[in-house]
């Protein structure tokens, strides 16, 4: 199980996390890609970043027009146009939701009358739900964080000159521990309080587990620290893992929908779009639908890396209206790739053991290769050589 903990000594912004979660390795450009074919024009740039001689990232978000005023209706409707999990789209309402209740309680007003002015910008938005969207692509299930610096000084704003920390952070930050510091500057800003609020499960003084990688995101200000965050393996799944060498443990994802709409050519068209994609394998179980019609589930299976990316081809190739997904855990024997002599000659292949004892199979395209050089069948290479027949 991975978690993340992030140590906001220095502050937290929406644009700092998505920064240190690409410098995790999250490929922002795929986010980018979700927001132009749902029509929001948006580039989302990280830029390599040094302050205080440590290197890290940060991010530029452009977009070309001016945007409007947004309320709550609005924002949902663009989420639900993004090619997103349910989950992801489900978290970022809840967000958006949270927050509109706290403005429309600071400013006395109702829900539906409140709008989004810096919170509705396109950038917030990106924030916002890629977050999210980043927290699933690597697989995390829990996030924990350091206190939170409290910091003072003044702020300008469509309602005018107000005290540090704003009304909104104010109430995001209600019940969440907090440290004194000197600073005159916005350290944690709405959209940062609001991850704090809808992400984070626990405080701790520091990270819990086995540490796997470290991010370093820095916001758009000059001076000060960044958002460090450390990805971590939960110490329960590396006990387990340790406890049985033999074996190795990861996750997987398994995606799935029934098709009853594609011809013979484009599903076969489909698998192998899937497997040049990175799935690790694609199958189709025959069946039958409502309205009697033949049809089928078709399931990818794929590693959390390849996710977003196969996913977005699920939908692409296929034109289904919605994709089962489950993140499933998978242990695995260890197997190496050799090249092995045989009777036939030398063949590539894998080996890999079961109780003490080594096995070796030749690939399928080596099988191949040879039944063709020697007029044999499959099958009867197959005997030939887990029988240890000579030719």
């Amino acid at each position: 199980m991975k978690a993340l903990y992030l140590d906001c000594r220095f502050g937290l912004g929406g644009d700092m996390f998505l920064a240190a979660m690409h410098d995790l390795g999250v490929d922002l450009s795929l986010l980018q890609r979700i927001f132009i074919e749902a029509g929001i024009y948006v580039s989302i740039a990280p830029v390599s970043t040094m302050r205080q001689s440590i290197v890290g990232a940060s991010l530029s978000i452009e977009w070309p027009d001016a945007q409007p005023l947004r309320h709550l209706p609005e924002i949902v409707s663009i989420i639900e146009k993004l090619s997103v999990s349910n989950d992801v789209q489900t978290r970022s309402i809840n967000a958006f939701e949270r927050l509109a209740e706290i403005e429309a309680a600071v400013h006395g007003k109702a829900v539906q009358d409140i709008h989004f002015h810096e919170v509705g910008a396109i950038d917030t938005l990106v924030d916002v739900i890629g977050a999210f969207w980043a927290v699933e692509q690597l697989g995390i299930t829990s996030i924990t964080a350091s206190k939170l610096p409290w910091f003072s000084g003044t702020v300008e704003c469509e309602h005018g000159t107000l005290p540090l920390p704003a009304p909104a952070v104010l109430e995001l930050l209600k019940g969440k521990p907090v440290f004194a510091t000197e600073c005159e500057q916005e350290l944690i800003t709405p959209t940062g309080a609001l991850l704090i609020d809808q992400l984070v499960t626990d405080f701790k003084s520091g990270a819990d587990g086995v540490l796997l990688q470290t991010g370093l995101g820095y916001g758009q200000r000059e001076s000060g620290g960044g958002l460090r965050i450390s990805l971590l393996e939960s110490e329960i799944q590396a006990q387990t893992t340790s406890s049985n060498p033999d074996t190795i443990t990861d996750e997987i994802y398994v995606l799935e929908s029934h098709i009853d709409h594609l011809t013979g050519e484009e599903l076969g068209r489909c698998f192998d779009i899937f497997m040049d994609a990175g799935a690790l394998d694609v199958f189709f179980t025959a069946g039958v639908m409502k309205k009697n019609r033949p049809a089928g589930s078709l399931k990818v299976l794929c590693k959390p890396s390849e996710l977003a990316k196969i996913e977005q081809l699920f939908f692409a190739h296929t034109h289904t209206l919605g994709i089962r997904r489950q993140k499933t855990e998978r242990v695995l024997l260890p197997r190496k790739e050799e090249r092995t002599e045989t009777p036939f000659g030398e063949m590539d292949g894998k080996s890999y053991s079961v109780d003490g004892m080594t096995i070796s199979k030749p690939e399928y395209e080596e099988l191949v290769k040879f039944s063709k050089k020697t007029g044999r069948s499959l099958p009867e290479l197959r005997y030939m050589l887990y029988g240890n027949t000579k030719p």
